[in-house]
């Protein structure tokens, strides 16, 4: 199987985050596949923005969506065929859906449940059970409790394009090395194995000990392919009060492996700022070419 001042860093992102990337929404019911198509047209896009070297070392990688609904994770791996995989399970692609619907009943309703997900998470959320849902609108938000209909998917596309990079970054860096990266597809490719997820689990911390230049690589791939890091930082605000709390029974993979997730919210803003100093003069179309040093 294969932290800056707060006016200055105000508006950075306002220029690098307000706009999302254009997608149309998905219907609930076509969501599950949508983002899963999702994950792997952001990895290669982000492949394709890399250049001809780091292109050529992650030939064949791709997107392994781990089946379990009860673990948020994301990590770099390698298949059994040697080929280089970005790992998602299903617990992660449903958390980053709830936080996109979250953030669109606060900006189209007027609500403000994303500043209640987190410490609702961080209050009720349990090791090995479903990621809950964003709470419903407090009762003094002037909401209106119509169905909000399709997710927001320019959302969930830009949250994806931060979480892929971020992973990739490991790739790229030579912090995960796979043995055999090949283009060819083999039959098994679309299921991730137990026995996958177990070799990807036991050699992850080795493999992710410099998250922060991960974290600030990845800004700059996403801010490079003109898309909004406000998915990602948003995620991350969610994910911040769940860390603190520790909740019983352990963190989950994903927290696991990548802790100090508010330390980790300052080095995207950092990056994003050193960025928003140095991008090209407006009407240069020159190709965004990021490699890894």
């Amino acid at each position: 199987m294969r932290a800056l001042a707060a006016g200055g860093l105000a508006a950075c992102l306002l220029l690098s985050m307000t706009t999302l990337s254009a997608a149309d929404d998905v219907a609930p019911g076509l969501a599950e596949d949508a983002v899963c198509d999702d994950a792997s047209n952001e990895l290669a896009a982000l492949v394709a923005s890399l250049d001809e070297a780091d292109r050529r070392k992650l030939q064949g990688i791709y997107v392994a969506v781990d089946p379990t609904v009860t673990d948020v994770a994301a990590l770099p791996g390698c298949d059994d065929d040697g080929d280089y995989v970005v790992v998602l399970s299903r617990a992660m692609l449903e958390l980053v859906e709830h936080v996109a619907y979250a953030d669109a009943s606060d900006r189209i309703r007027g609500t403000h449940v994303l500043d209640a997900y987190g410490p609702l998470l961080a209050r009720a959320q349990r090791l090995d059970t479903r990621t809950l849902p964003p709470p419903p609108p407090a009762a003094g938000d002037q909401a209106s409790h119509a169905p909000l209909g399709p997710y927001p998917r320019a959302f969930v596309q830009d949250a994806l394009a931060w979480l892929v990079a971020d992973e990739v970054a490991r790739a790229v860096r030579g912090d995960v090395t796979c043995p055999h990266p090949t283009s060819t597809r083999e039959h098994g490719d679309d299921v991730w194995t137990a026995d996958e997820r177990a070799q990807a689990l036991l050699l992850a911390p080795a493999r992710m000990t410099r998250g922060a230049e991960s974290d600030a690589w990845a800004t700059l791939v996403v801010l490079g392919q003109g898309r909004s890091l406000l998915p990602a930082v948003t995620l991350l605000r969610v994910l911040a009060p769940l860390e603190e709390a520790r909740p019983p029974g352990g963190a989950s993979t994903y927290l696991t492996l990548h802790p100090r997730t508010a330390e980790r919210i300052d080095t995207v803003l950092h990056a994003a700022t050193a960025w928003q100093g140095t991008r090209p003069p407006a009407g240069d179309s020159s190709p965004a070419r990021t490699r890894m040093r």
